[in-house]
Order: structure tokens, then C-alpha cells, then sequence
């Protein structure tokens, strides 16, 4: 834990400085206030108390996983009226990565809502992918995408979702996840899911204890044979648990400000667990989970961990290597990352830093 802190400047230039990956981001929870609006315009849209751009602001200022997930789905998602739309949310992630000095990303994409709607899955996943590639040949960005089947829906329609995902085979696909609300079924309910996705080859990661005690977490581990664990923060209850974690080595994709602004288990960075995690040798990484939505991008997130007395420059710094080798590529796109990262931090000007 430290007692002095560096000047904010000085932490956030050395963070930027860095090259780094983010493993848990919402495609849709990079879509910011004005691209919500200017599609709400586009497509003549009405939503019920939002008549004016101070209205939605106000709805993004969300206090639980409720109403997170309301505005998700009802809000954000429902703007998407025709699938090229959806070249607005690559325009917007696109931004977010270069601006964070973000590498590489795995990213939810929650098809339900757009399916729903009348979307092409087809085309959808061709517009990843043509997202991805572009980001790649023109930043030297690599994005992954990970489909969450998603609990809000049901387990027929995450059934759907997978197989709508293995009928349309792309490079920039690799992956499902159980998003959603929590509370609307245990990790048991898509076990067929789980298991045929990885008969197919497609990795597969799950939230659990984000609104959920530590049984979820227990679930997705047992019962889902999960690769990472979203959120995870319920595990703290439970030291059976946290040992399991610990030996077994789980990554967990932990997002501090996103479980301070919905307020389940903490309302305070000060009491997240994620310290007790790094303390007791759990796998832990950091990442933002929607930073439009709670306000927070991967730069700041980091930088919040430092102000607030969690973790030293050199901790962070581990918990940045944690993301690298938590990722799904292989170990030498992995050792070639943690090679670019190291480069970044002998040459980083300011090198008194380090040792704040």
C-alpha cells in the first residue's frame, strides 16, 4: 500500500505511455452520450423520459446493475435501428483504444437486442470484422470479439446466439461469455451452451459474483469450466473460494469503477476487494466494463487504483503484465505485448516515477 502519491500528470502520462490490454469492455458500453443522441435523432427515436440531450446524460448516470442493464438494453441498444449503425460503435471504440494506448482487446458484443430487432447476424459479424481489420491495417490495433449469449434473454436464445455464431465463422470471433443479468439464472442453466461452444474451439469466459454471492462464481468454475471470470468480486465471502482461485490461477476481469457505481457489494473504491485478491495471489486484471457508461476509461481506471492507495506504480504495472498473459492469444503474440510494454517503461522519460 503507498502513503505518498505522485502528482496525477505524471502517473497518467507514465499509464498512457504504456502499451496495455483491456479483456473486459462492452462494445455498446463504449458508446458515448453524443453517439446515442445523433442515432436517437437519425432514427427518430422516443424513449420514455428522454426528450432531451440533459435527460439522457441523467440516464447515464446510472446507481445499480438494474438500472445499468436497463439503459444497455433499452437505451443504447435499441438505438441501433439498421446494422450499419453499428459502424458508429466501432468509430467510438476505435477512439477509446488509441486514446488509452490500448494494444489489444477481447470485446463483448451482446447480439439479443439487434437480433431481436431484425438484425442480420451475418452482416453484423461481418461489420466486426471488417471493424477489426481496418483498426489492425490502419492503427496496428488487434480486437477480438467474444459474443455474450447473454442470461437477460433466456437459455433458447443463448442456444441461438451460439449457433448463430458458429454459422458465421470469423478470424475476429473467438469466444462466448454469460453476460446479462445474474439474477435471472444460475451458470447451470447453459451448461449445453458451454459445452458445445467449446466442442467448437470458441474459449469461453462468464460474469459471475458481480450481483450474485460467491455460489455463482462457484458455478461458472464447476459447471461452465469457465476460462476467465468476470467481475468476480462475491468471491471475497468465500475462502474456499478465493483458495481455488488463487491455485488454479483464473484470471479475474475485475472492474472496480463499474462495481463502485452499481453498488451491489461496494460504494467505494476503498473497500473493493480487488486488493485482498492481489494480496492472497488470485489472477487479478483490470479493465473498465463499459467506460461510457460509468465514466472511466482504462488510463483512469489504473490511475483511480494509485489515488486511492491500493496499489503502487510497480503493482500496477504486474497487474498490466496479469492482462497480457490473461489474453487469448498465443504465448508469443503474449510474449511479444509484455516485450513493447517493458520497451515503453525503460524508455519513459520520467523514470522516477517507477518508483512511486
Amino acid at each position: 500500500m503507498i502513503t505518498t502519491r505522485l502528482k496525477r500528470e505524471r502517473v497518467e502520462s507514465l499509464i498512457r505511455a504504456i502499451p496495455k490490454t483491456e479483456i473486459h469492455l462492452h462494445l455498446e458500453g463504449m458508446a458515448g452520450v453524443e453517439t446515442v443522441w445523433k442515432l436517437k435523432e437519425k432514427n427518430h427515436l422516443d424513449f420514455p423520459g428522454i426528450t432531451t440531450h440533459e435527460e439522457l446524460v441523467r440516464r447515464f448516470q446510472v446507481e445499480s446493475l438494474d438500472e445499468f442493464i436497463d439503459l444497455f438494453i433499452n437505451v443504447i441498444q435499441n438505438c441501433f435501428q439498421e446494422e450499419e449503425d453499428i459502424a458508429y460503435l466501432i468509430d467510438d471504440a476505435s477512439r477509446y483504444l488509441i486514446e488509452n494506448n490500448i494494444s489489444y482487446a477481447e470485446i463483448f458484443f451482446a447480439p439479443s437486442k439487434f437480433v431481436q430487432n431484425g438484425f442480420s447476424f451475418s452482416r453484423i459479424a461481418d461489420l466486426l470484422d471488417e471493424g477489426a481489420a481496418k483498426l489492425k491495417a490502419e492503427k496496428q490495433i488487434e480486437v477480438k470479439f467474444i459474443i455474450d449469449v447473454s442470461r437477460s434473454f433466456g437459455k433458447e436464445n443463448a442456444m441461438r446466439n451460439l449457433n448463430l455464431t458458429l454459422s458465421n465463422p470469423k478470424s475476429s470471433i473467438i469466444g462466448i461469455g454469460l453476460g446479462g443479468a445474474e439474477s435471472q439464472g444460475p451458470a447451470l442453466d447453459y451448461i449445453d451452451v458451454f459445452t458445445q461452444a467449446k466442442t467448437a474451439g470458441l474459449h469461453v469466459v462468464a460474469h459471475a459474483g458481480e450481483d450474485v454471492g460467491p455460489e455463482s462464481v462457484w458455478s461458472a468454475v464447476q459447471d461452465l469450466d469457465v476460462e476467465r471470470i468476470g467481475h468476480g468480486i462475491s468471491s471475497i465471502q468465500d475462502p474456499k473460494l478465493m483458495k481455488l482461485l488463487a491455485d488454479r490461477q483464473i484470471p479475474l476481469e475485475v472492474c472496480p469503477t463499474s462495481n463502485v457505481f452499481t453498488r451491489k457489494y461496494v460504494s467505494a473504491y476503498e473497500q473493493h476487494p480487488i486488493r485482498p485478491f492481489y494480496e492472497q495471489g488470485l489472477y487479478v486484471t483490470l479493465n473498465t466494463d463499459d467506460p461510457s457508461i460509468f465514466g472511466v476509461e482504462l488510463v483512469e481506471e489504473y490511475y483511480k487504483m494509485y489515488e486511492h492507495g491500493l496499489f503502487s506504480i510497480q503493482e500496477l504495472i504486474a497487474i498490466m503484465k496479469n492482462g497480457i498473459y490473461a489474453t487469448f492469444l498465443s504465448k508469443e503474440e503474449q510474449d511479444r505485448l509484455w516485450n513493447n510494454a517493458e520497451k515503453a517503461i525503460a524508455s519513459f522519460p520520467d523514470q522516477d516515477v517507477l518508483k512511486g
